[in-house]
């Protein structure tokens, strides 16, 4: 049976349908307001607690007023169903253009990042966690507006569980935060996470992770390091590949904390690399403007019913969600359809129901506490002072450290330049790092970092050569720096020898990307430590060459045979030795005189 009518809206057409429900495009009766109406299954709207959750999710959403936010128009019931309506973009999603074939450049992607860090800012100012980042849920305006997010309470309303069904549990899972996929509680660092997948899968055009069932994407974002993105965007710049890094912590203490710090770090870099506002807006390949950067809405018109296609909707099979309506204008000269196209209005009084309109002054409001009795004995206010005076004593410690302080703490934990104290100093390196990364003095404290990391490295491959860890995850280079280490051991000609092969094959000009780059940085160090070991060695065997030599040019009259033993064992021992091609040449002489 085809609806016409939910509460105030008039129905104009279908988005989509899917296992939740379905989604209209409709328009309000009496203010001709267009609206995204929501429909969900009668089926959702019976089960145990759904209601209750239904109720407490869209109270979450009346928390939020954001230009970079879908808004809440109202909900309600009708029937026994349960609904609500949201602004209608028109626009595609994230999804939808990288289905289309849109390859976004490393601009782009940061101006998107920036755009979503204002909405989960206002959104976690709020006590509001969106659960489920992902390019579905990122709608842009068509008309040159800005980012939109959408489905706020969505993840937590449906619950993981149900999205195990029909294969589309890896679209969310995608993006998940380890401590998501473990079932631990989360904050405002899932989302965080989830924005640095979302911004690795659109510059390398695929997610970070991949596998074919829940259990392996999972795992893998628990345990598994990305790849680097400039692996498959190598006009990435160097500082947007190591916030992406930052992002993907598997750890959410080591993550950028909160998305204030990530926007303005993300302006930093733009800024650092003379993309100032005027340029940002000169871009013709970017749909950004003055407005939209103000953080102002964008109006549009919407398509006419024919364009809409029908994946809209959270479903099992598509996973999409969101009220995004691409736009599609009709041929010159066309005429939009004709209202005898569409149902007539029923004046007929509409079914029982009831609809909940959620006023723009009510959005963005939290409640104020009860009014408190006007009389406060003493004793109230000097409990109270002792509070603030003990809060502002805690405020006070745990207010983060200012730049120069914690540079001068560095400086004075690595004045030995061992890298033991380089080592015992990361902790506030990667500190400065995560909260100064503009000021010029992180340029020294990268290399420093840098040195930590290698040393990281190096331990873990001297694991592996006492047979710890296996070398199944292993890239070629590191494979083959593995066995040089091993050859070394034995042989150091060899591995010195193996180690020049490595450089070969695998160096070039200002090669620094992981694994490649540290691997050849450790090679070359180990090839200098052994020219250093080597020069050594040789000259003390040189040494003693030359006087077995002498011993048997002595013996030679008297005990010939004797003699001519010692000259073959030089040959046979250091024919091979380049560093000792003389003492050979002399011992074979010898051997061909009569």
């Amino acid at each position: 049976m085809e609806i016409e009518r939910l509460g105030p809206y008039q129905i104009v057409g279908k988005l989509g349908r899917g296992g939740m429900g379905t989604v209209y495009e409709a328009v309000h009766r009496e203010t001709g307001e267009k609206a995204a109406v929501k429909l969900l299954s009668a089926a959702l709207a019976q089960e145990e607690g759904f209601r209750v959750r239904f109720e407490a999710e869209i109270e979450t959403l009346r928390k939020l007023n954001h230009p970079n936010v879908v808004r809440l128009y109202g909900f309600g019931e009708q029937d026994g169903q349960l609904f609500y309506s949201m602004e209608l973009v028109v626009g595609n999603s994230l999804e939808e253009e990288l289905r289309q074939g849109r390859r976004f450049d490393w601009r782009e992607v940061t101006r998107i990042g920036i755009e979503t860090c204002r909405a989960l800012r206002h959104a976690h100012d709020r006590g509001v966690i969106h659960r489920d980042i992902k390019p579905g849920n990122l709608l842009l305006a068509a008309d040159g507006g800005s980012v939109k997010l959408s489905d706020f309470g969505i993840a937590r309303l449906f619950g993981y569980t149900r999205l195990t069904i029909a294969g589309n549990v890896l679209g969310t899972a995608e993006y998940m935060a380890p401590e998501q996929a473990e079932g631990r509680p989360v904050d405002a660092r899932a989302d965080l996470y989830s924005l640095g997948a979302l911004m690795y899968a659109l510059l390398a055009r695929r997610p970070v992770f991949s596998g074919k069932s829940l259990p392996e994407m999972l795992h893998k974002h628990r345990f598994e390091q990305p790849e680097p993105v400039r692996k498959y965007a190598s006009d990435t710049p160097a500082e947007l590949e190591h916030i992406l890094g930052e992002l993907l912590e598997k750890d959410p203490g080591r993550r950028i904390p909160n998305a204030d710090l990530l926007s303005r770090r993300l302006e930093a870099m733009l800024h650092a690399l003379s993309l100032g506002p005027e340029t940002l807006e000169a871009d013709p390949g970017w749909f950004f403007t003055r407005q939209s950067i103000a953080g102002s809405e964008s109006a549009g018109t919407s398509p006419s019913v024919d364009d809409v296609p029908v994946t809209r909707e959270l479903t099992p099979a598509g996973g999409n969600r969101g009220a995004s309506v691409p736009p599609k204008s009709l041929p010159a000269g066309a005429a939009a359809p004709p209202a005898a196209d569409k149902p007539p209005p029923n004046d007929s009084p509409p079914p029982a129901s009831r609809f909940v309109e959620v006023s723009e002054n009510e959005l963005g409001q939290i409640e104020e506490d009860e009014p408190r009795p006007a009389m406060i004995s003493w004793q109230t206010w000097a409990l109270a002072g002792a509070l603030l005076l003990v809060g502002l004593t805690i405020w006070w410690f745990l207010q983060p450290p200012t730049a120069d302080s914690l540079y001068n703490r560095i400086k004075a934990e690595t004045a030995g330049g061992s890298i033991a104290s380089i080592v015992r100093a990361d902790g506030d390196i990667r500190e400065f790092l995560n909260r100064y990364s503009s000021d010029p003095r992180a340029v020294e404290l990268r290399d420093f970092e840098r040195e930590i990391d290698l040393y990281h490295l190096e331990r873990k491959f001297e694991l592996r050569l006492k047979g710890l860890g296996g070398a199944d995850n292993l890239q070629p280079i590191e494979r083959a720096y593995l066995e040089a280490i091993r050859y070394i051991r034995l042989d150091k000609e060899l591995g010195a020898t193996r180690l020049r092969a490595i450089i070969d094959l695998f160096g070039k000009p200002g090669d620094d990307a992981e694994p490649t780059g540290q691997c050849l940085i450790l090679a070359r160090r180990q090839l200098e430590k052994l020219k250093e070991e080597t020069g050594k060695f040789v000259a003390e065997q040189l040494d003693l060459l030359k006087e077995r030599l002498d011993a048997a040019d002595a013996l030679l009259p008297s005990e010939p045979d004797r003699a001519k033993e010692m000259y073959r064992a030089v040959v046979i021992l250091y024919a091979e030795k380049p560093w000792a091609a003389d003492a050979v040449r002399r011992a074979r002489d010898a051997l061909e005189t009569p």
